[in-house]
């Protein structure tokens, strides 16, 4: 009896063992000490689409085009709707000039943003982070925020929160030549 229950024991502490070890390596990285700042490098990330596609920044983001837009957003968030109009009109007149991502905090993930996506149809590639992990990596602690990127990879600009009487369509207008 001591025997099967030890070894019972084993075999659990075993599974958790590789529970744990799996947890760890899929579990998006922790926020830096210090926030990144205009003038640096944007650090590799990955997070999934819509559809579940893991996306890696360094190999399918980073300098597609000139300008590359990180706009983090709920979909409950009546000011990142405000945004993101106004980032869907810039988009439909600067074809290939801007490339831009909503990272999408929602908590439950693509099961809130696929409708959101199909309802808005909006020209704007989505990826989830329920996690709010991305933000924290940039100084972000709210919704929404914009993060402008060089082809290069570096941040141009960072900005948090919303002002009705500031255009996000003039401060993406500058960085686009």
């Amino acid at each position: 009896m001591i025997r099967r229950l030890s070894g019972l024991l084993t075999s659990v502490a075993a599974a958790l063992l590789v529970a744990v070890a799996v947890t760890a390596s899929a579990a998006p990285p922790a926020a830096p000490a210090k926030p990144i700042e205009v003038g640096q490098r944007v650090p590799e990330f990955s997070l999934a689409s819509l559809d579940g596609t893991l996306f890696s920044y360094e190999k399918q983001i980073r300098g597609k085009a000139p300008v590359t837009l990180l706009f983090f957003m709920t979909t409950a968030c009546s000011a990142c709707y405000e945004e993101l109009k106004e980032i869907n009109e810039f988009l439909g007149k600067n074809q290939g000039k801007v490339d831009a991502w909503c990272i999408a905090v929602d908590l439950r993930g693509a099961q809130t943003v696929a409708p959101f996506s199909k309802a808005n149809n909006f020209r704007v590639k989505y990826l989830v982070d329920p996690r709010f992990s991305l933000p924290r990596v940039f100084g972000f602690n709210y919704t929404p925020s914009l993060a402008v990127i060089d082809a290069k990879g570096v941040l141009l600009y960072k900005k948090g929160g919303y002002s009705p009487s500031e255009k996000v369509t003039d401060l993406i207008r500058s960085f686009v030549k």
